[in-house]
């Protein structure tokens, strides 16, 4: 089985590289004694995965995870992170858009666990946390407001919540708010990146990571800059005191504390 799949990944890739017609690839997969038609949803699939594309039709959890770790081998974090995009609309396609909604568990676990292996943010999570925190501001809640609301949140509660009528994931949700009230500075070297829109670029770096159950709430999250988020999960990380006010960690053999509560 493991060499069918290394056959069907690199008869996807060739096809997306231009190097054989998918009829060709789809005639060599059958010499493999492989499905015609399973290989045509896999082409399909990888051709989404590289485009970072929602797509509808599915694979098996195993072929997800086999063609995530060599896009990750082959393509780096950027590769990764456009395969992860592409993935996550095709989760929420299957939980929220489809008539007879399921939710793939097995699906959504590759998900995280390829997730925990990169340190940006995916675009479509960072564009959701934009819209978010304009909307709260729209509302004109007080900071009071938001640090009760992040307080009181459940993890029973639903995995997505409305802003004026549209679905956005819970997780961004509590992320805006945490930018709200902690500002959009690096908190370890005061910095961010200027969009040209206007708005401030900065990253959620989960303590404890999601892999971990790590959740989003004030005393898990950092906001920190692509190149401090990326040292603060590939470093050498040590925590060395952790309450719900603070966090004291040594990155790299610097020691660094960071206060959590925000002040209102």
């Amino acid at each position: 089985m493991a060499n069918k799949i290394s056959e069907i990944y690199n008869i996807s890739e060739q096809v997306y590289e231009g190097t054989i017609r998918r009829k060709e690839g789809i005639e060599r997969a059958l010499h493999k004694g492989i499905n015609p038609n399973s290989m045509g949803d896999c082409i399909y699939v990888y051709r989404h995965l590289r485009n970072g594309n929602k797509f509808t039709r599915t694979l098996s959890a195993d072929s997800f995870d086999y063609f995530l770790n060599n896009i990750s081998i082959d393509y780096r974090d950027e590769g990764l992170l456009k395969a992860l995009n592409a993935l996550k609309k095709h989760i929420d396609y299957y939980e929220h858009e489809r008539r007879n909604r399921v939710t793939i568990h097995k699906v959504r676990a590759i998900y995280e666990k390829y997730r925990s292996h990169i340190t940006i943010e995916s675009e479509t999570d960072e564009e959701e946390q934009v819209e978010i925190i304009k909307e709260i501001k729209r509302q004109n809640k007080s900071k009071q407001e938001l640090l009760n609301e992040l307080q009181n949140t459940q993890e029973t509660e639903p995995l997505r919540v409305e802003y004026s009528g549209k679905s956005y994931k819970r997780e961004n949700s509590n992320i805006a708010k945490i930018k709200i009230l902690r500002g959009t500075k690096c908190e370890i070297c005061t910095k961010s990146i200027l969009k040209k829109n206007g708005t401030e670029y900065i990253e959620a770096a989960h303590i404890t990571p999601k892999s971990k159950k790590g959740g989003e709430t004030l005393d898990n999250i950092l906001l920190l800059c692509p190149n401090h988020h990326k040292e603060f999960d590939l470093g050498k990380t040590e925590i060395i005191n952790r309450t719900k006010l603070s966090v004291t960690f040594s990155l790299n053999g610097i020691e660094k504390t960071i206060k959590l509560e925000p002040d209102l």
